[in-house]
Order: C-alpha cells, then sequence, then structure tokens
C-alpha cells in the first residue's frame, strides 16, 4: 500500500519575549488601585510590577493614613466604586471586618460615612496578598529621577535602588497646600504658627481655647473642624473663605441620579449651566433634590469637559468652578452637624476676603483681610491652610518631575491643572505627542478629564488604563498561523 504523507498547518507562537516591566510612582489609593489590577489583570502579559513609595503601606496616601482618626469620607460607602467590577466591596468590607461595630457613628440617615482611615485599612487589606506574593514590589522610597536610558524607563530611588522600566506610570497624586503670598513674608516663630492642615505636626501645638484661622471652607476645612472637636477645643475658629461659599450637604432618601447630560450640544459654559438649572427645576417638581442631579452630571463630567473649547473651560473656571465644588463635593454628614452647631453657638465665623496681611506681636498673630467691604483685622495664636492642592506648575513641587520636564518628557497644562495627557493617560511631550510608555493618573491627569478626585473616578480611569496596557502586551505576543511550504 503507498502511504503518503501531507504536511498539514501548524500553529507557532512568535518567538516570546518576556512581558514589559512596569514602574509606578506613587502608592495612594491611584498607585495601588493600578497595581492590584496590573497583578490581577495582567498575570501572564505583564513581568513586573513595582511600586515606589515611601510609606510602609499602600494605599492610603495622605488622604487615608492611619493617623486622620477623626475625618470622614465624603461619600457613603455604597457609593464608594473604589474596587472595578466589585461596586460594593468596600461596604461589604465594612459590614464583614466588624468596622461598624466600633464606628456606629458611621451610620446615618443619609447613608454610610465611614472614617478615612477605614478606607485605608480596606485598600491595606486589598493590596496585602499581591506584595506578600511578589506580584507587587514595594520599594519604600521617594524617587530621586526618572530618565529614559535606551529604550526603557530608569527611575531611582532616594536611597539609590534603581529600577528598569518598559512602562513608566505617575501616579503622584495631590501637590501641597496652596500658600498665600504673605505666609513666605513671615518670621521663623510666626511661620511656626502657619500649618498645612494635612500636615502631622499640624494641631500639636494648639491649645483647647486658642483661637484658630482657617484660611479655606472647602471639605478640608471641615476635616479641621472635625479634628479640633475630636481634640476638645473650645476656642473660636474663624473659616476665611474668598468667596463665601459653603460645601452643601448630602441629601437623604436614596434617590437615583436625575437627567441627561449626554448631549453633544453642550460645548460652552453657559449652555451647560442653563442645562443644570433646567433640570434642577424639573427635579424638584417631581419632589427629588438637587443632589440627584450633579450626581447625574458626574457621571458625564469627563464627556462634558471634553466637548468644551479651551476658551469655554477658562470660562468654567474662573466664573463656575467654586459654584460647582460646593454642590459636587458635599459634606459628610457628621461634618456638616460640626459646622452647624459651631455656627449656632458662635464658635464657628464664617469670613469673606483675601488673606493680605499677618503681623505679631507677644499676643500672637493679626491677620488682615480685604473684602468688597473693606478691610478688617482680627486677633489669632494658629493659622490653618485650608486652600486646597496647588495645581499649577504642577511638576514644580517633585525634583523629578521637574527633571522630566526639562527634558521634555511631560508638559504642564496651561490651565493650572496638573500634567499634559490624552483621554487614555498618555503623557503628552514638550512636542504635543503622546507616548505609550508613560501615563498619568489620578490627580495629575485633570487636564484630559476635568475632574479626577474622587475614588469612584479615579478607580474608573485605573481600569481603562490597565487594560489599555494590557491589551497592547497581548497584542505584541499574540500566537500567528505559519502555512506550510507550497
Amino acid at each position: 500500500m503507498l502511504k503518503i504523507r501531507m504536511s498539514s498547518p501548524r500553529l507557532q507562537a512568535q518567538p516570546t519575549r518576556p512581558g514589559p516591566r512596569i514602574a509606578i510612582i506613587g502608592g495612594g489609593y491611584t498607585g495601588a488601585i493600578i497595581a492590584k489590577l496590573l497583578a490581577e489583570r495582567g498575570v501572564r502579559d505583564i513581568e513586573e510590577v513595582t511600586v515606589f513609595e515611601p510609606r510602609e503601606q499602600l494605599g492610603c496616601g495622605l488622604a487615608y493614613d492611619g493617623k486622620n482618626i477623626d475625618v470622614r469620607l465624603n461619600v457613603a460607602a455604597h457609593r464608594m466604586r473604589a474596587i472595578p467590577g466589585s461596586p460594593t466591596a468596600f461596604l461589604d468590607w465594612l459590614q464583614i471586618s466588624g468596622t461598624l461595630t466600633v464606628d456606629p457613628d458611621a451610620v446615618t440617615p443619609e447613608g454610610i460615612f465611614a472614617r478615612r482611615r477605614d478606607f485605608g485599612r480596606f485598600m491595606r487589606a486589598q493590596l496585602a496578598p499581591h506584595v506578600e506574593s511578589g506580584a507587587i514590589r514595594h520599594i519604600r522610597q521617594a524617587v530621586r529621577g526618572g530618565e529614559r536610558q535606551s529604550d526603557q524607563w530608569r527611575i531611582s530611588g532616594a536611597d539609590g535602588t534603581t529600577v528598569l522600566a518598559d512602562i513608566l506610570i505617575l501616579a503622584t497624586g495631590h501637590p501641597p497646600a496652596s500658600r498665600p503670598p504673605v505666609v513666605d513674608r513671615l518670621s521663623a516663630l510666626a511661620t511656626s504658627r502657619v500649618k498645612d492642615i494635612l500636615a502631622a505636626d499640624a494641631f500639636n501645638e494648639i491649645g483647647k481655647c486658642d483661637p484658630v484661622l482657617i484660611v479655606g471652607s472647602g471639605l478640608t476645612a471641615i476635616d479641621a473642624l472635625c479634628r479640633l472637636k475630636a481634640l476638645g477645643y473650645t476656642g473660636t475658629v474663624n473659616l476665611l473663605s474668598r468667596t463665601g461659599l459653603m460645601p452643601r450637604p448630602h441629601a437623604g432618601g436614596g434617590f437615583s441620579p436625575f437627567g441627561d447630560f449626554s448631549s453633544t450640544d453642550l460645548t460652552s459654559a453657559k449652555k451647560l449651566l442653563s442645562k443644570v438649572r433646567a433640570t434642577i427645576r424639573e427635579a424638584q417638581a417631581q419632589g427629588i433634590p438637587w443632589q440627584s442631579v450633579f450626581d447625574a452630571l458626574r457621571q458625564d463630567a469627563p464627556s462634558l469637559w471634553q466637548a468644551l473649547p479651551m476658551r469655554e473651560r477658562q470660562k468654567f473656571l474662573g466664573r463656575l468652578r467654586r459654584w460647582y465644588d460646593v454642590h459636587r463635593y458635599r459634606m459628610p454628614p457628621q461634618g456638616a452637624a460640626v459646622l452647624e452647631l459651631g455656627i449656632d453657638t458662635g464658635r464657628v465665623r464664617l469670613e469673606t476676603g483675601d488673606l493680605v496681611s499677618i503681623t505679631e506681636d507677644k499676643q500672637g498673630l493679626i491677620a488682615g483681610l480685604k473684602s468688597r467691604a473693606g478691610s478688617t483685622e482680627f486677633r489669632c495664636r494658629h493659622i490653618l491652610l485650608a486652600t486646597g492642592p496647588d495645581f499649577q506648575d504642577y511638576a514644580a513641587h517633585q525634583r523629578f518631575l521637574l527633571g522630566m520636564l526639562r527634558d521634555g518628557f511631560i508638559q504642564s497644562d496651561p490651565l493650572g491643572l496638573g500634567l499634559a495627557c490624552d483621554f487614555a493617560g498618555r503623557a503628552l511631550t514638550v512636542a504635543g505627542t503622546p507616548d505609550s510608555t508613560l501615563f498619568i493618573a489620578g490627580p495629575p491627569a485633570r487636564p484630559a478629564f476635568g475632574e479626577l478626585t474622587g475614588v469612584p473616578e479615579i478607580a474608573a480611569q485605573a481600569a481603562s488604563l490597565v487594560d489599555r496596557i494590557i491589551g497592547c502586551c497581548a497584542r505584541e505576543t499574540r500566537t500567528i498561523v505559519i502555512s506550510p511550504p507550497m
């Protein structure tokens, strides 16, 4: 019998190349959630995930550090979609961990508003297994330099550790608080009485009856009032606001987001404002609180921002931003109660104007304020800065970012919102081209998204960024069909 052997097509893989090494600078919430998703979703495609974070644990950062024992999240737990793909993860953890048993005050008619440090504990629990298994490498150092070496990034730690990475992700979070110019002209003694609210020693020297001036009236200022109350403070606090606007409270009742802001016609600040006002009127006619309208607006905020031309973005930031912020970033009920009690008892007073001078004498500090009504002065022993992070010239806040700016790898956003990037998170070089090996994540990526401060929004960006990276890795190592020779 004649036997004929015929070749059949074979599947052959391309020569195997190792997956990329990824380095993340910053291990607060943003850097931690990206590292977690890379470790879980990219197990077959990524060789190494390294996080530079000087703190002992990943996932906390400045906002959720364990030292902040008296301040609370301003978002209810059921809305803290912190883990992509598992929207109730934080709420479930609060219930099974026993946290609500030791913190019954977290439960309010408006929802469960947990302490910030408990969210930090939750994130540490999410990251710990990956760090222990080696899937995530945590280098407890600040970064000294980031530069290109051939086709890789060379990241240098403050203690000499060097890491080579194919992809670099900047998750450097919020910059320090902006400082009124008058603060930089003070003597050493007076300067020691002016503290950033988030500084570790901000409240150490404040006596229980010392009069305090808080510069700023946003959520950080509310956090400061809560901290003072927990410390047994009984003195008088003056809250200084340039606009006189305070954060609004949450609404009870469990209402869902209301309104549709997906229209492509909302291409100006004026049109957007008109749409918001009309939707609020419609909601109120149906017994729905305005807060539900802003919850809907929040969901479409990135696409709305991208639809605004540069001139309209400038108008929004100059005329509407503060109004948007006080409605968008609302007080937790516990903080609202502290503020209301303080105002009712006269221990908290709201001042409107600018801080234009600080002088000192043997009794303390004299703050000079200027407003439309005129100029005033009042005495205080301490000044706390709650002015919000200073995103202007973002790269100036960290030395290694200044080096990357000088080398043209990154550029500052002209509107002062952070670092220039596209909607995929890719950094824009000085030439304006996106770099597919360098990504901006979290708050400094606001130029592309308009706002990127809340955990749910950061989580969504992190998931999109990770999926993009993994998708590119998978395409580079795809299986191909080799046909037999004819």
